[in-house]
């Protein structure tokens, strides 16, 4: 089977659903530019602070676009948040307090994470500071929303539920927008003072709307992965309620400095020049990814999601089940 020629009909078999893709991207970039063109984003955001990195025009700029973007009342982008793991982390860490419990609605989060709760065993963790912890399983890969309600029920100290957007490295369906609504609603029905948390890494711009938009009060995630463009060298953000960034700003730097530090240190154009073509570079990498398992389907190959099935992440599964092949594929 020639590849060129497979790869071929597959991206013919696809015009109708690249775009379908197009035109989300359209949407995205548009609400972009505008946002960019209300905050009048120039030359004077450009620059760069180091030490303390007090008043910084173009950072403040900067998150005030993504805050609008992403419909947030305020959020916190900067290079010392390595990862999102780390944004994750130090999201949990601002929002919770000895005595309260986090749970996770979609299963076990990813395995970086894992340490920095306490479900595996590590210093400083969580779990360490008295902070508990519960997770619904998936029920046949999908959220159990009647799991999660019992577990709200038989737990009054959950302070925070944890909501994780993407498939990451598991062969689970990624969660959709109106899932992600239905679990926010389902836990504010049931007590409206916990907080909401969408670990948002790998979907952002792959719909016209975002986490937020679905009532979530807190969205994190990593800059080297979709709102980076592909032009961000590092960095992690938080979105969301503004009381909650404030305090997530104390977790990150030190109690009383909070999100009032921290030096861009000429990242500044990278950063907004990567928000500015995320919508684009997100786009492309969901072609790739559809264009993936419409080639591998047709090698044999299983995987996750198929053609057929609507896109909420970045993230395209494939299932090689033998070492020799994964190797050849990777080599």
């Amino acid at each position: 089977m020639d590849i060129v020629t497979v790869i071929e009909e597959a991206e013919n078999a696809l015009r109708g659903k690249f775009r379908q893709i197009e035109k989300t991207e359209e949407y995205n970039q548009s609400k972009v530019l505008d946002v960019f063109r209300s905050i009048s984003i120039g030359e004077e955001h450009l620059g760069s602070t180091t030490g303390y990195g007090y008043n910084d025009l173009g950072r403040e700029a900067l998150e005030k676009a993504f805050a609008r973007i992403f419909g947030a009342e305020d959020a916190m982008i900067r290079p010392q948040i390595a990862s999102g793991t780390q944004a994750i982390a130090k999201t949990l860490f601002g929002i919770l307090r000895p005595g309260d419990m986090l749970l996770s609605a979609a299963g076990a989060p990813y395995d970086t994470l894992q340490k920095g709760i306490g479900i595996k065993e590590q210093s400083g963790s969580l779990k360490e500071w008295g902070i508990s912890y519960a997770e619904v399983p998936l029920k046949e890969g999908q959220v159990d929303l009647e799991g999660i309600y019992k577990k709200l029920k038989e737990n009054p100290n959950i302070k925070a539920v944890l909501i994780q957007r993407s498939r990451g490295y598991s062969f689970r369906s990624s969660l959709s927008l109106e899932r992600i609504k239905e679990i926010v609603q389902l836990v504010k029905e049931h007590n409206e003072n916990i907080v909401c948390v969408v670990d948002n890494c790998y979907g952002e711009f792959v719909e016209t709307k975002e986490p937020i938009e679905m009532g979530a009060d807190l969205i994190c995630g990593s800059l080297i992965k979709n709102p980076g463009g592909g032009l961000a060298k590092t960095g992690g953000y938080m979105a969301g309620k503004k009381e909650w960034i404030e305090e997530i700003g104390h977790a990150v730097f030190a109690p009383g400095l909070g999100k009032e530090t921290g030096p861009s240190l000429g990242l500044n154009p990278s950063f907004l020049q990567g928000l500015f073509l995320a919508p684009h570079t997100v786009a492309q990498a969901v072609k790739v990814s559809l264009l993936a398992a419409e080639v591998m389907i047709k090698f044999g190959f299983e995987v996750s999601p198929r053609p057929d099935e609507e896109r909420h992440d970045i993230i395209q599964a494939i299932q090689f089940k033998d070492p020799a092949k994964l190797i050849a594929f990777c080599p």
